[in-house]
């Protein structure tokens, strides 16, 4: 039965990452070089990679990953699926995942949902989940201690909230605007 559910839940996070992939709208820019690997282990990371299924890393980098990354602390240009980490997730370019790390969590461009001690993106659309939340532009909800964002079309909830463009720049326990500016 437990082979069955982590089999399921294998296939589950890498068909999620396929279509996060696919509404991206985008599909990475392929460079001969470069190999495709279904499962990859590693103490660290190869640039050169793209992992269509499952990673498991101490610490490295990899160019797409479309599935599961299992890591300390992992990193890839572009991530469709579930980063799970110790330390932290980085994604470099667009994020269209679940990232979660008990440290820090970090994509420049962010569809889906971060939950950590400390998250960070560019602009983001979804939801973050911490101690900290920072975003330039956000598009949903921020739920933390402080949560801080140059403009937002969503809410923040939690003892600071700013949005430092916002007709209200700062109030605690709930911030809003709606106003697409």
């Amino acid at each position: 039965m437990k082979k069955l559910t982590v089999a399921l839940f294998a296939c589950v996070t890498l068909v999620a990452g396929a279509f996060a992939q696919e509404a991206a709208g985008e599909q990475p820019e392929r460079v001969e070089t470069r190999t495709v690997s279904p499962v990859c282990f590693a103490l660290q990371g190869d640039e050169t990679i793209d992992i269509i299924g499952l990673r498991l890393g101490v610490w490295g980098t990899c160019q797409n990953l479309t599935g599961l990354d299992l890591s300390i602390g992992g990193e890839a240009v572009n991530a469709y699926g579930l980063q799970l980490a110790l330390v932290r997730n980085k994604v470099l370019d667009r994020a269209g995942a679940l990232q979660i790390a008990i440290g820090a969590n970090h994509a420049t461009n962010l569809t889906g949902a971060q939950i950590g001690l400390w998250n960070d993106s560019l602009m983001a659309k979804g939801l973050q989940i911490g101690l900290v939340n920072s975003t330039s532009d956000m598009r949903g909800v921020q739920v933390g201690l402080i949560n801080s964002t140059e403009m937002i079309y969503g809410y923040q909830i939690g003892l600071i909230n700013v949005i430092k463009g916002g007709p209200v720049p700062f109030f605690p326990i709930i911030n809003t605007m709606l106003s697409a500016e």
